[in-house]
């Protein structure tokens, strides 16, 4: 067929298909048709952030057909948005777009409500492929497979060879692959050792394959307060070799730029209060948004370290917990000050190092205090590390990393809160028993936002760890939920 008369055609189908004026010329719908690459104008500093496809409908219009994140929260989207062009104006969904005049940029503006922003699109064709590949892609019925040796520290193997029941395992899948849980991302199972589900979802759960596995195996992921497992455990290190002396050591000896925040009440407040998310200070992150919102107010400060420090206490250091992103962000500015070094260099050496890992990402603060409370984004296979090396009391492949009384320390119940107290806290771990039948089975755990989660299961030597982009949603009750329906279940022998 021409291109004149296909042109007709595509015409005839959007005013018979549609019923509606035609969403703009064909020839400009098939130029723009393809991958687009997205940067916040106003952001420069951040690399870019999507790729946009958009694709052609049987009909003949055009749609925003999917979006791929590049950032490290890893979501995939397929939005099927009306796109309408003429005469260089793009728009779709309270977006506002006007091309360049090689068609291959696109000034973008953003707005609903009090929200604004800009944004450029590039096109990239040589993702064209890639996009489309995923747009289309059914997925396949679900079938186990051990997860792939990759020599990255992990023995591999299947889960009837260290006794796990595949049936609930394979239930649990199938809802993902539903929808039935959001937008999960990764699911890993480690059970003696071995790692034996290595499960990767998109789209809530509605890509899942070869593919999805080939696009997010290698890809570091947001931990969101998940990272706190690593911040409490470079504390841990840092304690072995000296640097600080012990939790029970006051925090204004480590920030001596500080130090005229320090009254006599503040010079109370230990390592262990940090810990513990216990030291005093007056803070609403929970239940208030805008101005009266500290978490968020953290990102509007010139100096983060100051803002969290010069809020007055509210009760005494140790007594009572109230979370806070502050405390831990803090905690990294005393680990810096302690150690002689970035927080990321001490991490390389002493922590991801020795376990393996080489790829990762920690984010700041606009005043360039480092996320310690919730900025990692690392591989699941090596978050699950953490937890291996937990389990081991310290040892990961025959070497200590750190010792076997801070393992016992940070993951032991110092304080209980939540209803009929059911949720333990200790040096950020979290402790948690779920009951299967007659059996209770204790765990330590560490959620982030977004339901992401590392658990630990020390009576039946397993690890699991989740990733996802549920953001806004408590983790805890959702996950041990799934633990006791479907994950113990299959690890617990049947009786």
């Amino acid at each position: 067929m021409s291109q004149r008369w296909r042109l007709l055609v595509l015409s005839f189908l959007w005013i018979a298909g549609c019923g509606r004026e035609p969403p703009g010329d064909p020839r400009d719908l098939e130029a723009i048709a393809g991958c687009w690459e997205a940067t916040e104008i106003s952001r420069p500093d951040r690399p870019p952030s999507e790729w946009a496809l958009f694709s052609l409908r049987p009909n003949g219009s055009l749609a925003l057909a999917l979006t791929y994140e590049l950032g490290t929260r890893c979501r995939v989207r397929m939005p099927d948005l009306d796109v309408s062009v003429h005469d260089g104006k793009v728009v779709w969904d309270h977006h506002e777009g006007l091309l360049g005049a090689s068609r291959d940029t696109m000034e973008v503006t953003y707005a609903r409500g009090r929200e604004r922003s800009r944004w450029q699109f590039v096109r990239r064709r040589s993702a064209d492929s890639l996009m489309a590949e995923l747009l289309a892609d059914p997925g396949s019925p679900y079938a186990y497979r051990p997860p792939e040796y990759l020599e990255d520290g992990w023995e591999c193997g299947a889960i009837e060879a260290v006794g796990i029941k595949q049936g609930p395992i394979a239930d649990l899948i199938e809802e993902i692959r539903d929808g039935e849980h959001g937008d999960i991302h990764s699911m890993l199972v480690v059970k003696d050792g071995r790692l034996v589900v290595e499960e990767y979802f998109a789209v809530n759960g509605r890509k899942h394959g070869r593919l999805v596995t080939g696009l997010f195996r290698d890809r570091v992921h947001h931990l969101a307060s998940t990272t706190k497992s690593v911040t409490s455990t470079l504390v841990g290190i840092a304690v072995d070799k000296g640097y600080i002396p012990d939790v029970e050591e006051p925090i204004f000896r480590f920030l001596p730029a500080y130090d005229t925040l320090f009254d006599q009440q503040k010079r109370r407040i230990r390592v262990r209060d940090m810990l513990t998310m216990t030291p005093g200070f007056e803070w609403r992150q929970f239940g208030v948004s805008d101005d009266r919102n500290d978490g968020m107010q953290m990102w509007h400060t010139p100096d983060v370290i100051r803002y969290v420090l010069q809020k007055p206490l509210e009760t005494e250091p140790g007594t009572r917990y109230n979370y806070t992103n502050g405390t831990p962000t803090v905690t990294g500015a005393i680990l810096r000050s302690a150690v002689g070094m970035e927080v990321p260099a001490f991490a390389e050496e002493y922590l991801f190092g020795p376990l393996g890992i080489t790829e990762y990402s920690w984010t700041s603060y606009p005043d360039g205090s480092l996320e310690t409370d919730g900025g990692l984004a690392l591989r699941p296979r090596d978050l699950v590390k953490l937890g291996q090396m937990f389990l081991n009391g310290g040892v990961w492949i025959s070497r200590r990393i750190v010792s076997e009384e801070w393992i016992r320390e940070a993951t032991q119940p110092r304080l209980r809160f939540g209803k009929r107290n059911r949720w333990g806290y200790g040096y950020h771990w979290m402790q948690a028993e779920s009951r299967i039948g007659d059996r209770v089975v204790k765990s330590y755990f560490v959620p982030g936002d977004g339901n992401q989660i590392l658990a630990v299961f020390p009576e039946v030597n397993l690890v699991v760890v989740f990733t996802a982009g549920n953001y806004g949603v408590d983790p805890k009750s959702i996950y041990f939920a799934l633990f006791e329906e479907f994950v113990l279940p299959a690890v617990l022998p049947r009786e």
